[in-house]
């Protein structure tokens, strides 16, 4: 795993040594500094700059998690998680899951943009500066977060030169002084020739000083010298800044201002319809693309041919950050700062429910073009295209659930969520998905269409049973189909759709029997119903895996030939991989192991190119197995190894468990019983279930080599190891597991040749494998060297040997002691 996310800075970063210094002395007894100061006074900057000169201090990494998009308190655990790499996928509440992540960990957590969620914050670092002991926060904010131990770091501006002193003993010197380096540094990025002088140096030097030397204040002055003359720009600090210089002189009130003032100043010198541009892209969160601003920000003198001319006026005005390096399509975003300035505008000149509500039009509109294709040829595409509007989905979801139980927002947010699970199913973001579905079904009532409903609820019982919510799962399934029954016969394909939620929801419960049933019936109605053969694709595939839970092993293979025949004409790799695994699954259970690695490695290559990891780290357990029994038990091992480190980064559990079987199969297979028969219990153990897995795949594994080792062990030995493995907690079980040392595969000792031995034989054969000599074994045992000899020449009849090397490999082989 990655030990930093750390931003790329792709400008210099300027002065602040005096800080740097203060806050790395600080940060060795610290457990939270928050970093406060104006926006725009360089916290951001300033705290990334920190964390790459003290990085090697913390062994668990440096992490950065940007809250500026986030506008929902309840999506900071989330954000924080996937931060750190990690997609949970279980049920556990978000809290407890990075909890358990960080408990052991020396971590520097940066937190930046809190004060838009200052309480939830204030809440989050308290929790886990109370349960983390060796975690460190650096915080940034324009006010604290006022909790229990915080270390308040205010930020101002940059060195500035004394106005009456340094200017006239050399100009030259200025440059020393770091807000006038910046300005200066900016202004060459635009006109390369720019440079510091006798002429312009005391100017330079007052409009930097009026500027109170504040970074991003200066960004936006230097910005403006290829349109007006440094005269220019010290003129119109004149006109438009009394009042800094009034704050400046007299302290009266916050920075906050003074940053407000470059900003309106700034602001001023855009065109009317530049300013209208500019409020309106503030309903985006995380960024936009072209296409989307021409359709949101239209109307009102803004007209579509007009768009492009006024967005580049606002990049070359640096209001807007234009990214197209490495980009097919370029994406444009705020300064934050800028983009809550732009904010209040828009509320100020009532536009803001209009602009939220085509954004919500929008979105919705694009992740229902998007939910089709995500079973098509071009699947990558439209995940890579939905990965990067996430924070504008979520921003679409949020302002859905603001407008009151069953309106419009309500179900077109509904909507948005039925057309993302596929998404957030292949990415890994199950619990996420899950989190919206019952935050939207909570406001919803029969205003909503009954069609949109049905829906949500298949959807909601589809994304339960991936989480391991076997009730929920039925009870969704279950409220689907009453529903559906109520529109028939207008709607036979909700019925349809209502009833491949209810078989899930059987399955999830384990009524496999019932669910095969009512999946047979969803299989026809949809060759009656539907030429959507992504829908036949995926009754078919339900359809094949529970005949493999069943042992309906033809039925089985059938079903899933003519689902991958489907899929593959159809381009959907997803669903290709899908149904390899079952293939691979069914291999297993009629020990075609060949078969069953050729199906799972060609699953596996798939996901990796989708980015799939959960799925992936299920087709590495299964091709884990499929290698055991196969008798490559490092390979095995390794593949373990890996589906396990996956699973840590989700925060699976239920995948984490599962691994453990796989580490005790092979410990097993290797001959380490103990160990096997440790983690066999430990698994069960912490799971709290009958069945560890619901596969049968899984559970035939279970049961063949937990009968292996609980063959070899005395009942003495076999108790202790359970009793040892039921105590482990998961994080206890995952460490022995992982550094296991597995021994090379030997044969054990066959039952009749050891009991053709008598004890002394036996005894002699074990120091014959220490590699003694039959003096050595005749002194230890007191016994002649005659004595030995003759025993040694019954060993080698016995055994059917020839010479006394084949005793000492036999007793090597059986690791006799």
């Amino acid at each position: 795993m990655m030990q930093s996310n750390l931003p790329l800075q792709l400008t210099s970063f300027i002065g602040r040594e005096k800080e740097i210094a203060d806050l790395k002395l600080l940060l060795l007894n610290a457990h939270i500094i928050t970093l406060t100061g104006p926006g725009g006074s360089g916290k951001t900057r300033l705290s990334i700059q920190i964390a790459n000169e003290v990085r090697e201090l913390y062994k668990d990494g440096v992490w950065m998690v940007d809250l500026a998009p986030v506008n929902d308190p309840e999506l900071i655990p989330q954000v924080i998680l996937l931060s750190f790499g990690l997609r949970p996928t279980t049920d556990q509440p978000l809290l407890e899951i990075l909890l358990n992540f960080v408990r052991s960990k020396k971590i520097l957590l940066i937190l930046d943009n809190c004060e838009h969620l200052l309480e939830s914050c204030a809440q989050l670092c308290q929790e886990l500066l109370c349960q983390v002991p060796e975690l460190c926060i650096l915080a940034t904010s324009r006010e604290s977060l006022a909790i229990t131990g915080e270390l308040i770091y205010p930020i101002s501006g940059l060195t500035l030169p004394n106005m009456n002193i340094e200017i006239e003993k050399d100009t030259r010197s200025l440059i020393h002084y770091d807000a006038i380096q910046l300005f200066v540094e900016r202004a060459q990025a635009i006109i390369p020739d720019f440079n510091l002088n006798a002429e312009n140096g005391k100017i330079i030097t007052e409009i930097c000083t009026r500027l109170d030397g504040l970074p991003l204040a200066l960004e936006l002055a230097s910005a403006r010298i290829n349109v007006f003359t440094i005269q220019e720009i010290e003129t119109r600090l004149n006109d438009r800044f009394s009042l800094l210089i009034s704050t400046h002189r007299r302290g009266l009130k916050s920075r906050h201002s003074t940053l407000r003032t470059t900003i309106d100043w700034s602001y001023t010198l855009l065109s009317f319809n530049e300013q209208t541009l500019l409020n309106r892209l503030a309903v985006f969160s995380g960024g936009w693309t072209f296409d989307v601003c021409e359709q949101v920000c239209l109307g009102n003198g803004i007209k579509k041919e007009n768009i492009l001319e006024l967005l580049t006026s606002l990049v070359d005005k640096s209001f807007i950050i234009v990214e197209t390096s490495g980009r097919t399509i370029a994406r444009y975003r705020y300064l934050e700062t800028i983009r809550e300035y732009a904010i209040e505008k828009l509320v100020e000149g009532g536009e803001s429910a209009l602009l939220c509500d085509r954004h919500l039009d929008i979105f919705l509109a694009r992740a229902e073009e998007a939910a089709p294709k995500l079973g098509e040829s071009y699947q990558q595409l439209w995940l890579n295209w939905l990965e990067g509007e996430r924070d504008n989905l979520r921003g679409a979801l949020s302002w859905s659930l603001q407008n009151g139980p069953g309106s419009q927002h309500i179900e077109k947010g509904l909507r948005i969520a039925n057309a993302l699970v596929r998404f957030w199913e292949i990415r890994g973001s199950v619990q996420e998905a899950m989190t919206w579905f019952e935050r939207l079904l909570a406001q919803t009532d029969e205003r909503i269409s009954s069609v949109v409903r049905v829906n949500t609820l298949v959807f909601a019982s589809f994304l339960a049973m991936f989480l391991g919510k076997q009730q929920e799962a039925f009870d969704y399934g279950e409220k689907a189909v009453k529903l559906a029954e109520e529109i028939i016969p207008e709607n036979k394909p909700v019925l349809t759709f209502a009833l491949a939620g209810f078989a899930s929801g059987a399955k999830a419960v384990g009524d496999h029997l019932t669910s095969f049933k009512v999946g047979e019936r969803v299989v026809k109605m949809l060759r009656e119903t539907t030429e959507n053969s992504f829908y036949l694709g995926m009754g078919l595939l339900g359809q094949g895996e529970i005949a493999i839970q069943l042992g309906y092993y033809d039925i089985a293979r059938e079903r899933l030939d003519e689902c991958l025949d489907l899929a593959l004409r159809d381009g959907d790799a997803f669903r290709i991989a899908h149904t390899l695994n079952f293939l691979g699954d069914l291999s297993r259970c009629e020990q075609s192991y060949p078969e069953a690695q050729n199906s799972y490695e060609k699953s596996a290559v798939l996901l990796r190119e989708l980015g799939a990891q959960h799925d992936l780290a299920s087709i590495l357990f299964n091709l884990g197995f499929t290698y055991l029994n196969q008798d490559e038990i490092k390979k095995s091992q390794t593949l373990f190894k890996e589906s396990m480190t996956i699973h840590l980064s989700q925060q699976n559990k239920p995948g984490m468990i599962e691994c453990l079987i796989g580490f005790a199969a092979c410990a097993v297979k290797s001959g380490l019983f103990r160990s096997g028969i440790r983690l066999f219990a430990a698994s069960m153990a912490i799971s709290g279930q009958k069945d560890i897995s619901r596969w049968l795949t899984t559970q035939k594994e279970v049961e063949k080599y937990f009968g292996i080792a609980q063959s070899k062990l005395l009942k003495k030995e076999l108790q202790d190891e359970q009793l040892a493995g039921r105590i482990m907690s998961l994080e206890q079980a995952i460490a022995y597991a992982m550094n296991l040392q597995l021994k090379p595969r030997f044969e054990e000792p066959d039952k009749e040749e050891v009991e053709s031995l008598t004890t002394r034989e036996f005894e002699i054969a074990s120091l014959i494998g220490m590699g003694k000599s039959n003096l050595e074994i005749a002194a230890e045992l007191i016994l002649s060297k005659r004595t030995i000899e003759t025993h040694v020449s019954h060993i080698l009849a016995k055994l059917g040997f020839s010479n006394r090397a084949q005793i000492m490999r036999w007793a090597i082989d059986h690791q006799l002691k």
